[in-house]
């Protein structure tokens, strides 16, 4: 892995350590927004690329010891008692298959920049730039052109050819070319220019599989009570929520919420057909702050007083602006890890926003769990946990798993003195 990040393209965004899919579409917004930006979008699909990539490539130009590269590659997997030999492709599921995937691929973006560099205008003092550029997450990526025919006839061989040389090859069905004012998906988003304004917003049939995906939790939750369902539901909810959050996704949050709202009346309807709706209303639907018709429960804590367990409502994600990645980024390089640092508190700071004793708290730790001593970072599942030392009780942010793991040895060691 130290490897094949010395060696990545600049804009290759999957499969990264501290790089994601919000990395790739800020790169998307800053290549398209402006006015000068390219207006045509090659939108590249490979045909099974884990599946095909050329063995016999990977031994050639993969830098490492070949006996066991070759062994990874051969390994094949096994499914009902049966072993399938892999002839081609990198194994899926094999924990170096999206490096070696990354590794093939690395390079496209050189092989553009080299045949379409800027160059000066015949006759003119003038510079002609053709705004080809590469944005790619594991096998999906665009490449953005100045024209359709740029793209057609010289882009699209070139980028052909460079496959074809690690036995992949472009798929004609699904490979593109789209102007922006037409728009086109891209790991989930929809980008589009509507009047000149770049808009990059929640896919269609992403919002479509969430909520179908909450209409099954909904079917299935019956004969549960309240608060199991919303266990099931929030968890889909704030996950899909926070992927979306640095894109134009308010509407879309607007409009999820309410169909999600519909299928809970109906839920509660159906549970109780002998009621009027005013008693479905009370009992399911409650008023928080400001806000009624929320869907929630209400549970006794330690001290004997109610509280609320809502819902997540989309509509109340804060929508913000994600931090532009620095190009050519080497989490492996110690020259880059004063600028890790800082994007970590960034992205942190903006995780934490209304929690500022968490984040002091964050920072008081150096970024680090106490007890396993890794980072803690937004990508990272945390927990707030209490521990006493020296007599005194002390506030800490843990991994969750490292706080799974000490709830769990206490309550080993308390159900043995109980015995």
């Amino acid at each position: 892995e130290p490897v094949s990040e010395t060696t990545a393209d600049n804009y290759s965004f999957g499969f990264r350590k501290e790089i994601g899919t919000a990395d790739a579409m800020a790169r998307c917004h800053t290549l398209l927004a402006k006015g000068y930006s390219p207006q045509w979008i090659l939108e590249g699909d490979i045909k099974g690329c884990f599946d095909h990539i050329s063995h016999d490539w990977l031994m050639k130009h993969i830098p490492m010891d070949k006996t066991i590269l070759g062994k990874w590659l051969k390994c094949g997997y096994i499914f009902e008692n049966e072993v399938f030999p892999t002839d081609e492709g990198t194994p899926q599921g094999g924990i170096i298959s999206p490096t070696l995937a990354n590794m093939a691929l690395d390079g496209l973006q050189k092989l553009l920049e080299d045949n379409f560099p800027w160059e000066s205008k015949k006759g003119s003092t003038g510079w002609y730039c053709p705004k080809v550029r590469l944005v790619r997450f594991a096998d999906d990526f665009i490449i953005t052109g100045e024209s359709k025919e740029l793209l057609e006839h010289k882009v699209k061989p070139l980028v052909a050819s460079f496959l074809a040389e690690r036995g992949l090859t472009l798929s004609e069905e699904k490979t593109l070319i789209t102007h922006i004012d037409d728009g086109f998906d891209f790991l989930g988003f929809n980008v589009r220019k509507f009047n000149g304004t770049l808009l990059t917003r929640p896919a269609k049939d992403r919002v479509k599989r969430m909520l179908d995906k909450v209409k099954r939790e909904i079917h299935r939750s019956r004969g549960t009570s309240q608060h199991e369902l919303i266990m099931r539901l929030n968890p889909i909810l704030k996950g899909w929520a926070n992927y979306y959050q640095y894109s134009a996704a308010s509407e879309t949050f607007r409009k999820a919420d309410y169909l999600i709202f519909k299928k809970l009346w109906r839920w509660g309807i159906r549970r109780h057909g002998n009621k009027n709706r005013t008693w479905i209303k009370q009992r399911y639907f409650h008023k928080i702050g400001n806000r009624d018709w929320v869907f929630a429960t209400t549970k006794i804590d330690s001290k004997g007083e109610e509280y609320f367990v809502p819902l997540t409502i989309l509509f109340n994600t804060k929508i913000q602006t994600y931090p532009q990645l620095k190009c050519g980024l080497n989490p492996f390089d110690p020259e880059w890890m004063e600028y890790r640092d800082k994007r970590r508190t960034v992205k942190m700071k903006m995780s934490m926003s209304g929690k500022r004793t968490l984040f002091n708290i964050w920072k008081r730790q150096n970024q680090r769990c106490p007890i396993c001593g890794e980072p803690i970072t937004v990508e990272t599942p945390w927990h707030t946990m209490m521990s006493t030392a020296k007599g005194k009780n002390t506030l800490s942010i843990v991994h969750e798993s490292c706080y799974l793991s000490v709830t769990h040895k206490k309550k080993c060691k308390n159900e043995r003195v109980s015995e």
